[in-house]
């Protein structure tokens, strides 16, 4: 009996706590909340209504919340707000928990006439009675008047801090910003708008963050437009701030992460009009992300196909890693004397590789084992400083270069030293020496290797010490030796259109040069004192060469159109050797001939391409040798069995090891085209006399012949010879 009165007695008294405590709830909660809200923003409130419930704890949910101060409006269509119930208790309010549903705020960036020191900013005090806890559900916030964005999207739950109006942010995403973090925030002031934010781990979307800096006005459109084609972006221990008055934005963050590329230390300041300063203790950038992400921009394609039709090649992707450090960049503000990007960076590698791709589909790799150079940019040029540049190639060989540069390449203000033993890329070997030590000279020699062509060369070359003055080279040697090819029947008879001339790469730029060669080889023709004028305007280019064959002097004038070419060449030579200039074109023939040629030729030839050119040659020609002796007619080479026909025509038959004298012989000839026309020929010796005329095609060999030809018996009989001297 007792033990239920005990039971009753207990639940009267907690009904009795129960309505006393909703009845305190009802009188200290309720009918301070318009006043609450009021106090805590400093503005007007209006609410539509206000519930009450309980379920399990009391909490109060405020519907339709308008709050209206001067430009300044919040709007949340639901708000719940759960008190601290043990405070409650005692009379004393307390707020636990506050969830914010949809709240819509628009506010002034920065006021007129207020500014960071002035007593007009709306610096912020956290109230007292602030809540312990906030979460916010799809929040608003769209700043006014001073920039032209869309509203941010904030969704965050965040917990009070020790003092000011400070949140400790368990979690938050900031969509037009591309944030979603955890940290500390603490915002100074409303208008103009600062706030700071302390995250440990902060993660960004690129193409929003991007977004928000071109909005903003921080970067222009064409800036970095390839970040936002970045899939990762992270970064850990981050320090942000922003301050609306003094258009700046600082970041510091101790380690960023860029898919996968990765830096640490970084120190941003930013302005609006693109102001920036930006340190980086080390970055680690992987080359072939930064490729892909070049190449889909059309600056990064554009720079790519150049380099690729340059070097002849389809594509070159790099492989590994770039690393940066002791970086600090910075883009003062716009203004008149502003010039571009400025600052240093030391620059190395790490497995760093160069995969080459030909215009047929071959792939090399080129390895960088070792590359450390200081990069300094004044006024936005780089000037490379290049201490250690290793390369070795996959087939064979390797390049170490030390260079000094400066950007756009200026040679004159270049220094470099460069070193390659047998380096190949696809057909291609060199082995070379170069170095340019002083503003103007540049000492190099230099073995190239094409398949079966060779070319070597060494000597100097001069920069221009002016733009009035033109380049120059001193060759003391020079040799290309490219072997004959020899073309199948079946592919020579199947018609291939030839190339029309374009020589636009040439044009367009002016160019004057002069190159002086001691010694120059082509195949087994011995040039020597060779000098070649160049002269490239917008329309047309000239070139001027000169030189010796032995002792016959060429000289030729070429002109060059954007599509045309004209060329006229003149030989003329005083007692050459003739088994000399035959053993250019004939090593073989050279044996069986002996005398002394004079020469004298004049050709001129134009055209679009080179099936024209030779179509178009018209010239003369005379020649005189002395002493003209061919040895062992018994055995005469083929291609000189003309000189047989001739004495077939008188009947005469020589012997064994017999010979055939000409004290002079003559010739007087015109070209076309590939023909060349014979108009008179004349041959005087002891044994022999002929005269007559003909004609000799180049392409086919076919020489034919008519004249007379007297004996040494004075009988006089014709000739009539038709061969096709085979080489």
């Amino acid at each position: 009996m007792l033990h239920k009165k005990g039971i009753l007695i207990g639940g009267i008294i907690a009904a009795l706590i129960m309505v006393g405590s909703m009845v305190l709830v009802r009188i200290h909660f309720v009918d301070a909340a318009q006043a609450l809200l009021s106090d805590m923003t400093n503005m007007g409130v209006v609410m539509e209504d206000i519930e009450l419930h309980y379920s399990p704890f009391p909490f109060l949910r405020v519907k339709n919340l308008r709050i209206q101060s001067a430009m300044d409006t919040v709007l949340i269509p639901q708000l719940e707000i759960y008190p601290d119930v043990a405070s409650l208790l005692t009379g004393e309010i307390r707020l636990r928990h506050v969830i914010l549903q949809d709240p819509d705020v628009k506010a002034l960036a920065h006021r007129e006439g207020a500014d960071s020191g002035s007593s007009d900013s709306m610096n912020l005090e956290l109230p007292a009675i602030f809540p312990e806890k906030i979460d916010v559900v799809s929040g608003r916030v769209q700043l006014t008047n001073s920039y032209d964005a869309e509203p941010l999207t904030v969704s965050a739950s965040v917990e009070k801090g020790s003092g000011g109006f400070a949140f400790n942010v368990r979690s938050a995403s900031v969509a037009e910003l591309g944030f979603k973090f955890s940290g500390r925030l603490e915002m100074l002031s409303t208008s103009p708008l600062k706030l700071n934010l302390q995250a440990s781990q902060c993660l960004i979307d690129p193409a929003s963050f991007l977004g928000f800096l071109t909005g903003f006005g921080y970067l222009s459109n064409s800036t970095i437009p390839e970040l936002a084609e970045a899939g990762k972006f992270e970064t850990t221990d981050l320090k942000f701030s922003v301050d609306s008055a003094a258009g700046t934005m600082n970041v510091e963050s101790g380690g960023v992460v860029l898919d996968s590329s990765s830096g640490k230390g970084l120190a941003l300041q930013m302005g609006q009009g693109g102001t920036f300063q930006v340190s980086l203790e080390e970055a680690k950038v992987d080359a072939g992300e930064l490729y892909a992400m070049a190449q889909k921009s059309a600056r990064g394609r554009n720079a790519t196909q150049s380099l690729c039709e340059s070097a002849k090649l389809k594509s070159i992707k790099p492989q590994g890693t770039l690393v940066f450090t002791s970086v600090a960049l910075s883009n003062p503000s716009g203004s008149v004397e502003n010039r571009g990007l400025s600052g240093k960076m030391t620059v190395s590698a790490k497995d760093l590789k160069l995969v080459l791709e030909s215009l047929d589909g071959r792939k090399q790799e080129l390895s960088i084992s070792d590359i450390d150079a200081d990069v300094e940019l004044k006024d936005g040029r780089p000037v490379v400083s290049v201490r250690r540049f290793n390369v070795a190639s996959a087939t064979g060989g390797n390049l170490k270069a030390q260079a000094s540069l400066v950007f756009p390449f200026d040679l004159k203000e270049a220094r470099f030293k460069a070193e390659a033993l047998d380096f190949s890329v696809f057909d291609y070997k060199i082995t070379c020496e170069a170095e340019k030590k002083n503003p103007l000279r540049t000492v190099f020699d230099t073995q190239l290797k094409h398949k079966e062509t060779r070319i070597s060369a060494s000597g100097y070359f001069n920069t221009p010490r002016n733009k009035i003055s033109g380049y120059e080279a001193q060759l003391k040697s020079l040799s290309i030796r490219i072997p004959e090819t020899k073309v199948d029947d079946s592919v020579a008879k199947v018609a291939v259109a030839p190339e029309d001339f374009n020589f636009e790469n040439l044009l367009g730029r002016d160019i004057s040069g002069k190159a002086s060669i001691r010694k120059f080889y082509y195949n087994d023709w011995p040039f020597s004192d060779v000098v070649v004028f160049v002269h490239s305007g917008s329309e047309r280019g000239l070139i001027k060469a000169s030189g010796k064959l032995f002792y016959l002097n060429l000289n030729a004038d070429v002109v060059l159109a954007r599509d045309q070419l004209a060329a006229q060449c003149n030989v003329k030579g005083r007692g050459t050797s003739l088994p000399s200039l035959i053993a250019c074109f004939a090593k073989d023939l050279s044996v069986s001939l002996r005398g002394k040629i004079y020469l004298n030729a004049n050709v001129f030839m134009q055209g679009g391409n080179s099936e024209k050119l030779v179509k178009s040659v018209r010239g003369e020609a005379s020649a005189k040798i002395d002493g003209l002796h061919i040895f062992n007619l018994a055995n005469l080479d083929p291609r000189l069995g003309f000189f047989i026909d001739l004495l077939d025509a008188v009947s005469f038959n020589p012997q064994g090891g017999q010979g055939l004298n000409f004290s002079i012989a003559r010739m007087r000839a015109a070209f076309t085209g590939k023909d060349m026309l014979i108009n008179s020929f004349d041959l005087s010796g002891r044994q022999i006399q002929a005269w007559g005329g003909g004609k000799y095609s180049l392409p086919d060999k076919h020489l034919q012949l008519k004249g007379e030809v007297r004996s040494i018996l004075g009988t006089v009989n014709s000739f009539n010879i038709d061969r096709k001297l085979k080489s």
